[in-house]
């Protein structure tokens, strides 16, 4: 379909997957503008203002139930399906790819109930998942049944970082050992990331001559604190509690030899993405996304119901420093198969089948 055009609504926190997905869209002939900071929760006067879109694709769905409380919640609900049902009746189909699905930023008070999920199954055309497994729990949530709204594609790499720093200079300008090994924990720091449970676990080894590198924004109240009196003592601990720069995040994932992934509460990961893209070896759950992108070749997956298999992992993956140099090559292969071009074609699809129902 010539001159299709579409609406992203994403809030991505610095991360480039929209404009990465865009660009090939309209490689292809697609208008695409992403509606990124700008978008409120009543969106619709701005999108009839602008010209009625073919597709609204919502990549944030979380964001439109945000509430002070459940009786504020509910009314955000039923604006938001007001406006998607206006949308339909102009003409607009509405596809939203399933980023967050679990409530990882407020102990689950943000999820979304049965009958809310049930009422979203029926009035969006298409949900898009990154993985299997979360496709199988969307067509369970959302009773999908038998309809064929339901689409499973991969997550794009990110590949398109800089990546010209050696190790041996990352770790320079680190100060840390070029023989040393080396953990590291990325992104925005959320207490179901993980992230305080791998410091105990890392303490836990008892191994001065390792590194932890602890890096990212820390994103919720109070987090960094509990960090920081954790790590007190540790001077093999780095704690970085910024933002990352996109430029400055090659420094981190070149000086580490494996990224540690020991999230609680997940639907996707663009940190797993981001370290398979740099070639790098992980540790993770065995579980949900984690198990459907990584295999044994490049990742030590753990056992996330039993207290030590954080910690077996990571003595693991010491034992077999020689090995992960070839884990993270098997994980740069496995992203570069999940180029853009493919993700972009893959959601074109999507687009064009919503447009002939």
């Amino acid at each position: 379909m010539n001159n299709m055009k579409i609406v992203f609504f994403c809030t991505f926190c610095g991360s480039p997957y929209a404009e990465l997905l865009a660009n090939p869209l309209k490689n292809k002939g697609v208008h695409v503008e992403i509606e990124e900071k700008s978008f409120h929760f009543i969106f619709i006067p701005k999108i009839i203002r602008e010209g009625k879109p073919d597709i609204l694709h919502i990549h944030n769905l979380h964001y439109f139930f945000l509430g002070i409380n459940e009786l504020h919640r509910f009314i955000k609900f039923i604006i938001f399906v007001i406006q998607i049902l206006i949308l339909k009746i102009i003409g607009t189909k509405v596809v939203w790819t399933v980023h967050e699905w679990a409530d990882r930023f407020r102990n689950g008070s943000n999820d979304i109930p049965k009958g809310w999920s049930v009422i979203i199954g029926q009035i969006f055309d298409a949900i898009i998942s990154h993985n299997t497994t979360t496709n199988n729990q969307i067509i369970k949530a959302f009773a999908l049944g038998e309809e064929d709204k339901n689409f499973v594609i991969p997550h794009g790499n990110y590949i398109c970082y800089k990546n010209t720093i050696s190790q041996l200079d990352a770790r320079k300008l680190l100060d840390i050992s070029p023989d040393s090994p080396v953990f590291l924990l990325f992104g925005n720091i959320h207490r179901t990331k993980g992230f305080l449970e791998a410091i105990d676990a890392f303490k836990s080894l008892q191994k001065n001559q390792v590194y932890l590198l602890v890096v990212g924004y820390p994103a919720e109240e109070g987090i960094e604190e509990m960090i920081r009196d954790k790590i007190q003592g540790y001077e093999n601990i780095l704690f970085v509690s910024r933002r990352v720069e996109n430029d400055e995040i090659q420094n981190y994932m070149n000086a580490c030899d494996c990224v540690v992934l020991p999230h609680k509460v997940f639907t996707t990961s663009g940190t797993a993405i981001l370290a398979m893209s740099f070639g790098k070896a992980c540790i993770a759950p065995n579980d949900g996304y984690f198990r459907d992108v990584l295999d044994e070749s490049g990742a030590f997956l753990f056992d996330s119901t039993q207290e030590y298999g954080l910690l077996h992992a990571m003595k693991l993956a010491i034992e077999k420093q020689d090995s992960l140099l070839d884990m993270g090559k098997h994980n740069f292969n496995l992203a570069e198969q999940c180029n853009w071009e493919y993700v972009a074609e893959e959601t074109l699809n999507v687009y064009q089948k919503c447009l002939v129902i």
